[in-house]
């Protein structure tokens, strides 16, 4: 492992990309002839250096996220055995690898945007890059802690890179945010080559990335800021970055970051997740032909019995937008993690077509973001309840749910409303574990791991496990290929459990 002492590198791609301009071949990943990366422009690389990585997203990532935590249960009654080694706990080498070798193979394409020298102004190009890239190697960091980074996609030239310590990661990404958004705000518009429909997330909408690249920013320092209270040269750079976003815009009401490169009807080029998780192309909304993940995802008892105001008194209507009876239910039921019923299929809300956006980043996320940096005083604009309950209302917004009287009805009870809850930071991710259940269930892991909310949720029915795994193991392809520099972690098995990333001080 070596520290960073530099924000600047030097990283080259790591794959050819496999794209041409079109956004339906994006889906299908054909090698263009054969032409090397290092010859193509921004314009043909861009669709699939932002599609192909959010698959994991949407897809390995969120699967295992809803699985870690008490937000998706198993179909016994459907499929023998479900999501059997998540509820055990075994985890391996092996152990949902792809989110390791997929993140980090797929991000080589937006490092070659980053780092080619083109002749002409491509400075949106790389400014969304870098702010891209972020994104996922944050996550990258969160479920692994020390990543190589500095070393990364230099193809041949470097084929064993070294590893950098996680929190310099974290920091050298932060910088990165601000060195994209500083050449978005500062190039040449006279010359620069505005992104387009290349553009499948933003549109070319630069503002939009602006406020994505500090809503990012945000949360990545609410991660580390505990941890930095403790080192002075950390704290300071923190406490510095906060100050900043004082003047800075984040994503608002209505600003989801989605992704759609045109989605269609068609196997393989429907969104990640209505084929992962809803329906066989073709069939969408027909129950007999959902995908075998529809067949065996469902609510967990907890989670249904959180909603339903069995738990809290206060009936949520997401609970019918993020879940849907299956045939013979009159209601929505739950499942215990490894127990033998079963379980409610995935709902209208998050299923809504085969052509439908992928999320990336939702309003309401970042809203819950900005309401606890408030709460904390690390951010003076804004109210901390306004911003929260304005989350809410944009988590109703996405799923289609009428929010009613919810805001009223909650806002006394303890652990989902503002003024009832003791702690604060209890209701705001409470409420971001409802919010992205089944959304971006990584992130709900990562944020109970961070604060211990939604406290009280039941361990699966048969773990032998006394706690929650707090991270994931490096992967299999590290120690065949790289495994001079990730053997001297010396991991077992225990080590999900009992060594948690840098910012994880609980």
């Amino acid at each position: 492992m070596k520290n960073i002492n530099k924000i600047k590198y030097t990283i080259m791609s790591l794959a050819l990309l496999f794209l041409t301009f079109s956004c339906n071949d994006v889906l299908v990943n054909e090698d263009p002839n054969g032409v090397v990366i290092d010859q193509l422009p921004p314009e043909v690389i861009l669709p699939g250096a932002l599609t192909v990585p959010a698959e994991t997203l949407m897809t390995t990532m969120n699967g295992l996220g809803n699985t870690m935590i008490a937000t998706w249960s198993g179909n016994a009654q459907q499929v023998q055995a479900p999501y059997f080694v998540e509820f055990q706990y075994q985890l391996t080498t092996d152990f949902y690898s792809g989110i390791w070798d997929n993140l980090m193979a797929r991000t080589g394409n937006l490092t070659q945007i980053i780092e080619n020298e083109y002749a002409d102004n491509y400075d949106y190009f790389k400014g969304a890059s870098k702010i891209y890239r972020a994104f996922y190697f944050q996550y990258l960091v969160d479920l692994y802690g020390d990543i190589p980074f500095t070393d990364i996609h230099q193809r041949g030239d470097l084929l064993f890179p070294e590893y950098d310590n996680q929190t310099d990661v974290y920091v050298a990404l932060i910088a990165d945010i601000n060195d994209a958004i500083a050449q978005i705000q500062n190039t040449d518009t006279s010359t620069a080559i505005g992104m387009g429909s290349n553009d499948v997330i933003m549109g070319g909408n630069m503002d939009m990335w602006i406020k994505f690249g500090n809503t990012v920013k945000l949360r990545m320092l609410l991660r580390m800021y505990d941890a930095a209270q403790g080192t002075p040269d950390l704290q300071s750079i923190v406490n510095g970055e906060l100050a900043a976003l004082n003047n800075a815009n984040f994503l608002g009401a209505g600003e989801n970051v989605t992704i759609n490169p045109g989605y269609s009807d068609e196997e393989d080029r429907m969104n990640p997740f209505a084929e992962t998780f809803g329906y066989d192309p073709g069939q969408f909304g027909n129950a007999s032909n959902q995908t075998f993940s529809n067949l065996r995802a469902g609510p967990t008892t907890f989670l249904v019995e959180f909603l339903d105001g069995t738990t809290t008194g206060v009936s949520d209507a997401r609970l019918q937008r993020l879940y849907a009876p299956r045939g013979g239910q009159a209601t929505i039921q739950g499942n215990t993690q490894g127990g033998e019923d079963q379980p409610s299929r995935i709902g209208p809300g998050l299923l809504i077509s085969p052509q439908q956006d992928g999320y990336i980043m939702t309003a309401s996320e970042s809203l819950f973001l900005q309401s606890e940096a408030v709460f904390r005083g690390v951010l003076n604009s804004g109210n901390a309840k306004g911003l929260f309950e304005s989350a809410i209302q944009s988590s109703f917004d996405r799923l289609g749910a009428s929010i009613g009287s919810y805001l009223n009805d909650a806002n006394n009870i303890n652990g989902i409303g503002w003024d009832g809850s003791a702690d604060k930071l209890e209701a705001i991710i409470t409420q971001k574990w409802i919010d992205l259940g089944g959304t971006n269930g990584i992130e709900t892991w990562i944020e109970f791991t961070r604060t211990g909310f939604p406290s009280n949720m039941p361990l699966p029915d048969i773990t032998n496990r006394p706690n929650r795994p707090l991270r994931l193991l490096y992967p299999t392809s590290e120690y065949t290929g790289n495994s001079a520099n990730v053997s001297v972690y010396n991991q077992t098995v225990d080590t999900a459990f009992d060594t948690p990333v840098f910012w994880d001080v609980n």
